[in-house]
């Protein structure tokens, strides 16, 4: 009996949220997770898992989200835009990168069913849907990607193309190493920083032969750990790679495929993690990373020199010590790069949407 009254009670609470979404009433639920007495787990995970997958549907279903960066100005006077994003990697970090670009200049309307405005990264295949057709499409890759120009509006990525308004090279792993960098400076100095050199790798698809093969060449001078999925030789799986690198003097920071302009957050993990990273893919990386502060391997022939470079520096620790100390980003400006991205939000979102549709089917 206490077992039934436990379950109706909880479940009025689910009915009366499921009301208030339904409503579209600005009112937070307090109870991320119901409460249960003299009930079994079975009970207990079961409406739980309900109660958590009803609340999420229909948040995104009847409840499009009004963002608001700053409530003490007068939202009323903004331009509405309505948008929705898809195929992300990482949804709520999106979300707030997007609201640093707009910047509290427009009042966002999250619409997953009618969007003005579609931005899609590369993880999925939603961006596809009929249904988004009529959406302006704005691609924003974090990954080794170009964006075909004849099927989306515009596009934001790591390739190096001009095309008018259309596109904005924005290599956003910039940002990340220039967040972080107090980090980098706190772990430059770990005194527990005695080992020899890591990788952190688990997709085994995209690991690269030549990538396969330098590991297999240094491991012939000293044992390279491996802590991810891929031929992991430390007995446990990664969960903090920065921590991890951080005991050690070098790192593997090795793209998955080779490219012009793509440049990935690996190379900057090591940095960040006080390492000197063993770096290969965007072999345009000089012109925005010092190559004093890295080691660059541009092809098969550069394995064996620059093994024997690896070896002077492990033996030599004021050269080791010189190539940490050198500065790691020349020719950016974090501040400006983000002023930059956000004119070219700006500038699509204030246009009338009949004119700003660039794409050709």
């Amino acid at each position: 009996m206490i077992k039934i009254c436990c379950i109706i009670l909880n479940l009025s609470y689910i009915l009366i949220n499921i009301y208030l979404l339904i409503k579209k009433k600005n009112i937070l639920i307090l109870k991320k997770r119901l409460i249960f007495k003299n009930c079994d787990n079975f009970t207990m995970t079961y409406v739980n898992k309900t109660y958590k997958d009803i609340s999420n549907y229909l948040n995104i279903k009847y409840s499009p989200k009004m963002v608001k960066n700053d409530s003490s100005k007068n939202t009323s006077l903004k331009k509405k835009i309505i948008l929705y994003s898809v195929d992300l990697y990482n949804p709520k970090r999106h979300r707030d990168w997007l609201l640093e670009r707009i910047d509290n200049k427009f009042l966002l309307i999250f619409d997953p069913d009618n969007p003005d405005y579609l931005i899609f990264n590369v993880f999925g295949t939603k961006h596809l849907n009929p249904k988004y057709n009529n959406s302006i499409k704005i691609a924003v890759f974090t990954e080794n990607k170009i964006p075909d120009l004849n099927e989306v509006d515009y596009a934001m990525g790591f390739s190096h193309i001009n095309y008018l308004d259309r596109f904005m090279r924005c290599p956003i792993y910039y940002q990340v190493y220039a967040n972080y960098k107090y980090i980098r400076d706190k772990l430059l100095t770990n005194p527990n920083r005695k080992k020899f050199c890591a990788a952190v790798i688990s997709n085994s698809k995209k690991f690269t032969s030549f990538r396969l093969k330098f590991i297999k060449e240094l491991n012939k001078y000293k044992k390279v750990d491996m802590g991810g999925k891929y031929n992991n030789n430390v007995g446990f799986y990664v969960e903090n790679k920065v921590i991890f690198l951080s005991s050690y003097k070098f790192s593997i920071a090795m793209e998955n495929s080779e490219g012009e302009g793509y440049t990935s957050e690996k190379i900057f993990q090591s940095f960040i993690s006080g390492t000197i990273p063993i770096y290969y893919g965007n072999y345009l990386i000089d012109e925005f990373i010092n190559p004093k502060s890295f080691i660059l391997i541009r092809n098969e022939k550069d394995i064996k020199s620059k093994i024997e470079y690896i070896k002077k520096i492990d033996n030599d620790d004021n050269l080791y010590k010189k190539i940490l100390k050198e500065n790691v980003i020349i020719n950016y400006n974090i501040k400006k790069s983000i002023d930059e991205q956000k004119q070219f939000f700006w500038n699509i979102f204030e246009q009338e949407k009949s004119k700003a549709y660039r794409r050709y089917n």
